[in-house]
């Protein structure tokens, strides 16, 4: 073999190198990208620190704690109460946000999307986001479905289940979720010797119920302590829990149970899933008696972890039209920099067709990314900042995921 020969297999070789190398840095980047996509896999003593650190703590409080000038983020205050809609808030708010952040000369602190999953941990667990609840119906649900017929409060109700303050860190969404499924075996087997029917729990109700139990608990509320929620490990649970058996994920598992990729129909809150579950209880134990499976149960980190792969299927992003994506799009004055269908125009870059699908989160990172060009660039064009309402996170999402269509 020629020296010639030998140099031109060396260069196709390092060059062949250096392509796998640099795919394997953009798996490893889009990978990283992906894991950080939600709220659930960070640390909320990382984000409580980075509140901190970043400076947001000079102006907001959480639970009192912080600065006055802005509104206080945690639970003592009227809740904002999923993350699409502290979404919004950050969203509208923003400008004001800068503003007074260059008159006071405070510096614009930056956010990786590794940051912003911390940051919203630690908003999540001060506040327990999910839909705010009824207490007032939480407690007439109480009755009407029947779970004062074996559950008591201050000893007052029956005795066939335990006496509900005696129970501590129920409070919280995802420690909900799992005690809920947990105990819906022993449910059944009381209810079926009572001959008593199974409750259903339809819309709010799950909320309005967990309102009342947590306005009448004096626990220690846990979800501080499952984050974070790893999806890896909750795919693995999904596996091993014999999940798959019934329910697919993107075409792959069974067909008994519905599929459990992104939802569209409707939004879904981490409670109404623990009622979907509930619902579906007797009949899931049935598929599962006649296939042979044993009843999976869920604890400790579990419940988390499973939670947070269906986060990261945009199991429980928000439901939306992707039609009405599209007049929102316009309505709220985006499309006039990024085009009528997102597809670009040379005040703004196309934002549909990207690999990376967009979530809630994502959107809240890319807008402190990006939002101070957009609001100077917007004000030297002598357009108004355009506002979000509670609802348009859904429809917009969907429509920014939606592929463009393709050009004849």
């Amino acid at each position: 073999m020629s020296s010639r020969t030998k140099l031109l297999i060396w260069i196709a070789v390092a060059v062949a190198a250096s392509a796998l190398f640099a795919l394997v840095l953009v798996w490893q980047h889009q990978s990283a990208r992906a894991r950080w996509s939600t709220f659930l896999v960070g640390y909320p003593h990382e984000g409580a620190r980075l509140f901190r650190g970043k400076g947001c703590a000079q102006c907001h409080a959480v639970n009192g704690v912080g600065g006055r000038s802005a509104p206080d983020l945690g639970f003592e205050q009227p809740p904002r109460a999923n993350i699409n809609q502290l979404v919004v808030a950050m969203w509208n708010h923003a400008p004001r946000m800068w503003d007074r952040m260059q008159e006071t000369k405070l510096p614009y602190p930056a956010f990786d999307p590794e940051e912003m999953a911390h940051l919203f941990a630690y908003l999540y667990s001060a506040r327990y986001m999910d839909e705010p609840g009824d207490v007032y119906r939480g407690e007439q649900l109480f009755a009407a479905k029947g779970c004062i017929r074996c559950h008591a409060i201050h000893g007052r109700g029956g005795h066939g289940g335990p006496d509900l303050l005696a129970l501590r860190g129920l409070e919280t969404p995802i420690a909900w979720t799992q005690a809920m499924w947990n105990h819906a075996p022993t449910m059944e087997s009381v209810m079926e010797q009572r001959g008593l029917a199974w409750p259903r729990f339809e819309g709010p109700d799950m909320n309005d119920l967990l309102a009342y139990i947590r306005s009448i608990s004096a626990g220690r509320r846990r979800e501080f302590e499952l984050l974070p929620a790893d999806p890896d490990r909750g795919w693995k649970l999904f596996q091993d829990k014999s999940c798959i058996a019934c329910h697919s994920v993107k075409g792959e598992g069974g067909r008994i149970g519905p599929e459990l990729g992104p939802r569209r129909e409707y939004a879904l809150t981490v409670v109404q899933f623990a009622g979907l579950m509930w619902n579906h209880s007797p009949e899931m134990w049935r598929q599962m008696k006649a296939q042979g499976i044993a009843r999976p149960s869920f604890q400790d980190q579990e419940m988390a972890d499973l939670i947070a792969f269906l986060h990261r299927l945009r199991y429980f992003e928000p439901g939306g039209s992707s039609q009405m994506g599209e007049v929102l799009f316009a309505k709220r004055g985006c499309a006039r920099c990024h085009g009528p269908r997102s597809e670009g125009s040379p005040l703004g870059p196309a934002l549909r067709g990207r690999r990376e699908p967009f979530t809630s989160t994502g959107l809240a990172e890319a807008l402190w990314r990006h939002g101070p060009k957009m609001y100077q660039r917007s004000r030297q064009l002598g357009l108004p900042w355009p506002t979000l309402e509670e609802g348009d996170v859904g429809d917009l999402v969907i429509f920014l995921n939606t592929p463009p269509e393709k050009k004849p």
